[in-house]
């Protein structure tokens, strides 16, 4: 253990499929968007944008959607995992985990390092959450809502941008204890 609070909160971070039903305030969201758009990006562009849902109906209607979405991707990629098409053909099974919110990360036009500047903005709010002990998780099985016009309309996102994440947010309902991890592989360090 280290008393670097950086790092408690890093080592400290886990993706929470388990949320309470505690509401996430309006002032939470808009901080960690902050936060995620404080991130680096690719030549400074500023591209990133925002979409929030905090209506539990819309999200599962959304996790209804992105399901038959990710099956049709799975088949044309002909990827085969029979556990995951079984939680995804499963009307209960929600991708957003019953969260009370979610946040969904597009790029505008003229974004160059889209997937760069979308995975710091994502770390950002992941460890701006965890260390005021809120849970997330990045939902890749929301991917195929970037195809969906009427979820796009819905979120009142441009035609022109491009989806790019997901993070779902809320209270854990059960601490998770810190994950246990080898050390990392370093194959080279040359002097």
């Amino acid at each position: 253990m280290t008393s670097n609070p950086v790092l408690e909160t890093i080592y400290a971070r886990r993706s929470i499929r388990s949320y309470s039903d505690k509401e996430v305030s309006d002032d939470d969201i808009k901080q960690l968007i902050d936060a995620g758009f404080h991130a680096a990006n690719g030549v400074n562009a500023q591209k990133l944008r925002f979409a929030v849902v905090t209506n539990k109906e819309k999200l599962k209607e959304y996790s209804d959607r992105g399901k038959v979405l990710y099956l049709q991707y799975m088949k044309e990629a002909g990827f085969e995992n029979p556990r995951l098409e079984e939680n995804l053909k499963n009307s209960g099974y929600n991708i957003f985990f019953d969260a009370p919110a979610a946040i969904f990360v597009f790029g505008a036009p003229g974004i160059l390092t889209a997937v760069e500047d979308a995975g710091l903005a994502m770390a950002n709010m992941m460890l701006l959450a965890r260390s005021r002990k809120m849970g997330t998780c990045w939902i890749g099985l929301a991917a195929g809502l970037g195809n969906d016009k009427g979820f796009l309309k819905d979120l009142n996102v441009p035609e022109d941008h491009k989806f790019l994440a997901t993070l779902i947010l809320g209270y854990p309902k059960i601490e998770l204890e810190r994950s246990k991890r080898p050390e990392p592989t370093i194959l080279n360090w040359v002097r």
